[in-house]
């Protein structure tokens, strides 16, 4: 492209209000589990829908994406099934490729490396996605924990130890846990947006017709614009064929039919509205076709490709 239809294009985004990003988007999945008797399918439908997502939707390579999943690729029994009255081993296969997806055990050492390991990746264009599915507790002294496998627990303030290590152009975190809001104000900083799926002192809750988490779910099917089957979803309320940040909050919060009240919390008012996950890192433009160019695939409850 000529440099003044370059320039031209720019302004003419810049003008719309849109982000101009530079860099990479890397993604860390995060689902403790606790133990199999707390670890429900769910929170593994959670991870595979928007591990999904982020692979085909939004083309995030395989190596930029961090699975810390209850006890990893090990075989042993560690889910409780969505019925309720068997065990089973965390699938392995996220995509639905037919082959494993590389995740470990959700522990404390795991996440440590991991978060270590990116505060040496990411370059200040770059940005982290964050997202946390699992239980969160409030102990008898009143502290607010996360659970993480092998009955570990992770506070507020160790969880913003780990992100802050990183120094990326923006960080926006999503987190579906119970008590989910009491980790917010530790996680504030330049450059962030924090969604909670439920306020500091409510439990979060399962959907109803489907074994998902309510608000993490209806998040994902907005930046995905499709539900898990594939059926597509009007998330795009602007038109302009991006799902920010604010939009993929606004339809999980209108969708929410549970008790908890979901929040938002960015270092900038219009940051929301300006952050999606689509971006590349040919000229800071996102060329990415949207994705509704691309027919969605359908799946299974086991992350099976269907189509």
């Amino acid at each position: 492209m000529e440099s003044w239809k370059r320039l031209y294009l720019l302004l003419l985004l810049l003008g719309m209000g849109l982000s101009i990003v530079r860099g990479d988007v890397y993604a860390v999945i995060i689902s403790g589990g606790r133990n199999k008797l707390f670890n429900h399918e769910r929170y593994w439908n959670d991870c595979a829908f928007l591990y999904r997502t982020l692979r085909h939707d939004y083309h995030i390579p395989q190596q930029r994406i961090t699975l810390l999943m209850a006890d990893g690729d090990h075989p042993a029994d560690d889910m409780l099934k969505a019925e309720a009255t068997r065990f089973a081993s965390s699938p392995t296969d996220l995509d639905g490729d037919g082959q494993p997806d590389l995740y470990l055990s959700c522990t404390r050492q795991h996440l440590d490396e991991a978060f270590n390991r990116l505060a040496q990746q990411l370059t200040a264009d770059d940005h982290l996605f964050v997202f946390i599915t699992d239980h969160g507790e409030i102990d008898v002294q009143g502290r607010t924990h996360l659970w993480l496998w092998g009955n570990d627990q992770l506070s507020p303030q160790e969880l913003a130890a780990c992100i802050g290590q990183c120094r990326p152009a923006s960080t926006s975190i999503l987190m579906g846990q119970c008590h989910a809001s009491a980790f917010v104000a530790p996680l504030h900083g330049q450059g962030r947006i924090v969604m909670s799926a439920c306020a500091a002192d409510e439990m979060s809750w399962a959907c109803k017709d489907r074994p998902y988490d309510e608000f993490v779910y209806h998040w994902t099917c907005a930046i995905a614009r499709h539900d898990e089957q594939g059926r597509p979803v009007a998330s795009d309320a602007n038109g302009d064929g991006r799902i920010s940040m604010q939009e993929a909050f606004d339809y999980a919060r209108q969708h929410d039919q549970r008790p908890e009240h979901p929040s938002l919390w960015a270092w900038e008012a219009s940051a929301p509205a300006r952050w999606w996950l689509g971006v590349t890192t040919t000229n800071g433009i996102d060329d990415t076709p949207a994705p509704e160019t691309t027919p969605p695939a359908v799946y299974d409850l086991q992350g099976r490709r269907k189509r």
